[in-house]
Formats: C-alpha cells, sequence, structure tokens
C-alpha cells in the first residue's frame, strides 16, 4: 500500500474517534491490510509532520492552530 494511503488511513481513524490509543490505530489498520511496517512508517512520518498529539496515552489530529504553533 502506498505510504500516502496509510497515511489517509490513519487520519480516518483519529477523525473518526479521537483521543484513540496507539495500539487500537495499530491492529484496525493491520486488520485492514496494511503491513505493520506501513502503519509504523507513517506514525512516524505524521509525527515529524507535527500532524499528531499525544496526551496521556491518546493520540488525535492536531488543529491548524497547533500545526502552526509548533513549526
Amino acid at each position: 500500500m502506498d505510504m500516502t494511503n496509510v497515511m489517509n488511513h490513519v487520519r480516518e481513524e483519529l477523525r473518526e474517534q479521537p483521543d484513540i490509543n496507539f495500539s487500537e490505530i495499530y491492529f484496525r489498520s493491520v486488520e485492514r491490510g496494511v503491513s505493520s511496517a506501513e502503519v509504523r512508517g507513517a506514525l512516524v512520518e505524521m509525527l515529524n509532520r507535527n500532524e499528531i498529539r499525544i496526551k496521556d496515552g491518546k493520540w488525535r489530529l492536531a488543529s491548524s492552530v497547533e500545526r502552526r504553533k509548533s513549526a
């Protein structure tokens, strides 16, 4: 699967369920047929781009304001 498709899938998961645990994102993606390496790679890329925020072990998409502050 293409990395952009995997990242879009992760974004969809985070939009549907904000404040989700890492393991839930990971297992739902693998369940859909995405390899574990692709899931990890997509999450790392999204963290590097400041698209994801983690607070108290809960993952969510960062708002545009949060992304501007960190840049």
